[in-house]
């Protein structure tokens, strides 16, 4: 009584399939260039490296002129003229201008991270879609043999062959499945609108049925190298560390004293005076604790650096051992399953009289059930492969 697939459709599993790795890349292409988060982000970093270009220069020239009325007259008059330019020790030129290098190389790390997280997100969702749509496949082929089966019991009981509570029981089997298909179409749904929502509000066609294949996983010893190296927070966390230094030299220079050097004139009793000026600011107050609070504020992120470090480690064990637990059992699931999945021989019992109707449809759903099973554990692998090699997307 079961309803075979049509080559059709079997070729389409087939093309799907053999397309989900490209069709999943496609959709985290398309995604990494329309999300408007990673848009928004671009355009501040554009505007922040423009920023980091401000304060590099000398500051700005200075004018002044004093007029002085004699009194009494006879007195004469007096003019004062000063052209000045101030600048600060030439060794805190060099540090603003590390300073800005290492800011400018710390917000590619932040932009690195929100790409991470808006293509994980949108790869969990189009796994999510795979599932669905995987098990939309199989309740749809469900629902063809229940209707093969409600058919065939109608003829029955038409025949007084079956009670009206086998054929209830048959009717009833049709309503789920049907109610079934439309809740999952209703996911499928939502699913979609998430992926359009990552993708700008641009929508996007995902109907594959298969699921990509991951990277062999190496020894754990070796991944940790690469989650180190490899992860956006860490290096944003030492970048900082480093930021701090270069900001603890830009301090230390900047006690250094200033100077000021320019034109002077003075006219008095109708006598004209042309020299040089010069200037030096001892900054003796101004940058008081500077130093100190600079310093304290590198060993925060030292710590946070450490926190980072220990936190994607544990992460990397705990998904290193969720992943290996799951593909075991996946693989002893999936081989205890096809030794009792054997929907054929439940038909050929029934048809025989040697079970009930009722027998029947427990059995069948306790092939289900465990063909559910099978769908959910296949998701948890490889959901949790996603989330392992987020450092790759």
């Amino acid at each position: 009584m079961r309803k075979p697939y049509s080559l059709f459709l079997v070729f389409a599993l087939i093309c799907s399939g053999l397309s989900a790795q490209s069709s999943l890349d496609a959709v985290l292409a398309e995604i990494s260039v329309n999300n408007k988060s990673l848009l928004a982000q671009a355009q501040r970093v554009q505007a922040y490296e423009k920023g980091l270009q401000t304060g590099l220069w000398l500051y700005n020239p200075e004018v002044s002129y004093d007029f002085m009325k004699g009194f009494p007259t006879t007195a004469g008059n007096q003019s004062d003229l000063t052209i000045s330019q101030s600048f600060d020790f030439p060794s805190a030129y060099a540090r603003r201008r590390d300073l800005a290098q290492l800011k400018s190389a710390q917000v590619a790390f932040e932009t690195a991270a929100l790409r991470q997280s808006v293509l994980l997100e949108a790869k969990l969702a189009c796994l999510e879609l795979i599932y669905l749509n995987r098990r939309k496949t199989e309740l749809v082929r469900r629902l063809g043999d229940a209707e093969l089966f409600l058919a065939a019991m109608q003829t029955k009981y038409d025949a007084l062959d079956a009670t009206a509570l086998d054929l209830n029981k048959a009717r009833q089997q049709v309503i789920y499945l049907k109610t079934a298909v439309k809740l999952v179409d209703s996911e499928i749904s939502g699913q979609l609108t998430l992926l359009a929502e990552l993708n700008g509000g641009k929508a996007i066609s995902f109907a594959d049925t298969l699921y990509p294949n991951s990277p062999e996983l190496p020894p754990l010893e070796e991944l940790r190298g690469l989650y180190e190296s490899a992860d956006p927070v860490l290096s944003f966390f030492k970048a900082q560390r480093n930021i701090g230094d270069a900001e603890i030299a830009l301090t230390k220079a900047l006690t250094l004293p200033k100077m000021e050097a320019g034109y002077r004139y003075q006219g008095i009793l109708g006598q004209d005076f042309h020299g040089l000026h010069l200037g030096v600011t001892v900054p003796l107050w101004e940058n008081k604790n500077r130093v100190a609070h600079q310093q304290l504020q590198t060993i925060f992120f030292e710590g946070k650096t450490e926190e980072q470090r220990n936190r994607i480690n544990q992460e990397l064990v705990r998904l290193y051992q969720q992943y290996s637990d799951l593909r075991e059992s996946l693989e002893e699931f999936r081989q205890s399953i096809q030794s009792i999945n054997t929907p054929e021989l439940l038909d050929k019992a029934l048809q025989a009289g040697q079970i009930t109707t009722l027998e029947y449809l427990l059995e069948q759903s306790l092939l289900y059930e465990g063909r559910d099973q099978l769908l959910e554990l296949e998701q948890a692998v490889e959901v949790t492969a996603a989330k392992l090699w987020k450092h790759i997307l």
